[in-house]
């Protein structure tokens, strides 16, 4: 299923819109979510969403740590379970990660100018995680910034139809893309 489908309803079939990823190779762009979304709150902007969490100096799994921080809340939903002694990944939390989309439509309805996703990843390419997070922010319009690792992105391709714009990692970039997508004019 791809976005499009998602929004079967619209009877234009329009391509879908204001919708971006940044592309990472190594390290995920947490941080640089998360400052981009802090400046915008302090500018007066409704920016809703999460950032991932992941202690960068933890020894052992760090599974049982990673979280998923709510950028209009500060509130911290651990989202992965340990698999034990010799494990070297972890479990995703589906349980915990449909209660953070459940807040995340809340906001939605509530009215935002950004919504922020910490990845499209491995449980929306399929089919799961916040895809229809995603879809409800679009029908109403509203720009979705997101981050890609390029193993998920021929399913990104697939679920946007090509549709979305694929983003470099620095905030000037983030910035014009979100002013060009709210149709605000830049500065010369």
């Amino acid at each position: 299923m791809t976005a499009q489908d998602l929004l079967s309803d619209r009877p234009d079939r329009a391509p879908i819109g204001p919708l971006a990823a940044i592309l990472y190779q190594d390290s995920p762009p947490d941080a640089l979510l998360a400052g981009f979304a802090r400046r915008l709150i302090a500018q007066g902007l409704r920016v809703g969403g999460v950032v991932q969490e992941r202690p960068a100096t933890a020894a052992g799994c760090r599974c049982a740590e990673m979280a998923l921080l709510a950028l209009a809340s500060g509130h911290r939903t651990p989202v992965a379970q340990p698999l034990g002694p010799g494990s070297t990944g972890c479990r995703l939390d589906f349980g915990a990660l449909a209660q953070v989309a459940q807040d995340l439509l809340g906001e939605i309805d509530a009215g935002l100018d950004l919504l922020i996703l910490n990845r499209f990843g491995k449980a929306e390419a399929e089919g799961r995680g916040f895809r229809d997070v995603i879809a409800a922010a679009l029908a109403r319009e509203i720009p979705v910034l997101t981050a890609l690792h390029p193993r998920n992105l021929p399913d990104w391709i697939r679920f946007t139809e090509g549709a979305a714009l694929l983003l470099m990692p620095d905030e000037t970039t983030l910035h014009h893309w979100l002013d060009d997508s709210r149709g605000v004019a830049h500065a010369a």
